[in-house]
């Protein structure tokens, strides 16, 4: 099937460039990977999977979820691109707040497209390897677009100042992304490479939002 990442958000953030004002960027990504999120949830009994790769699934799981992972990234915004390398642009998401229509429909427009490449990846075998190298080629090429023509400057204008104190930030970032990772592969499900690879992203991602938090209340 086509990666969570970078294969699904390369199929929607060309959007956002082609038309900024149309688009949430951000629900568009979290829209796009907010179907496989489930997989986190494999063996737990809760009823999400195969629901988030259903049309019914859009607006039970889908929708919430990105909106909510949306939230999430643009609180944590500032901080994280003050310590991730040539990240400093994206400080300003955590200013920006598009119209709740426009993000809702972003992210219910990514996982509409979750749900189509995965379509069309049962449909046509071969196309998952194809959909490997252009996503990954598609995702590096709108993000090198746009840093360098500096279009999230152009679009939200500058990120807010944040101090960097990257000794705090990497060790709350350590201390909670390692303790969930280590027990990944005695988890149900783990044999399957999509269940584990989701796991792991999630607990990355849970690992950069508490040290987010952290120097943002050390602040």
């Amino acid at each position: 099937m086509p990666l969570t990442l970078p294969t699904h958000p390369a199929a929607v953030l060309p959007l956002k460039v082609w038309r900024p004002r149309w688009f949430d960027g951000v629900a568009l990504v979290t829209g796009s990977v907010a179907p496989d999120l489930a997989y986190a949830l494999d063996g737990s009994g809760l009823p999400v999977w195969p629901l988030s790769h259903q049309p019914a699934g859009l607006v039970a799981w889908c929708l919430p979820a990105a909106v909510a992972v949306a939230w999430l990234t643009r609180r944590a915004a500032p901080v994280l691109a003050a310590h991730l390398p040539a990240a400093g642009d994206y400080g300003v998401l955590g200013s920006h707040r598009p119209a709740w229509p426009v993000t809702v429909s972003s992210a219910l427009l990514g996982a509409a497209s979750h749900l189509a490449l995965d379509r069309l990846e049962f449909a046509v075998p071969w196309s998952e390897y194809v959909m490997h190298v252009l996503g990954a080629a598609g995702l590096a090429a709108v993000v090198l677009s746009i840093r360098r023509g500096r279009l999230l400057r152009r679009w939200h204008g500058d990120p807010p100042p944040c101090r960097r104190r990257p000794l705090p930030f990497w060790t709350v970032a350590c201390a909670v992304t390692l303790p969930p990772a280590a027990i990944t592969p005695l988890l149900p499900g783990a044999s399957l490479p999509h269940t584990t690879g989701v796991r792991l992203l999630c607990a990355a991602g849970a690992g950069l939002l508490a040290a987010s938090w952290a120097v943002s209340c050390r602040s």
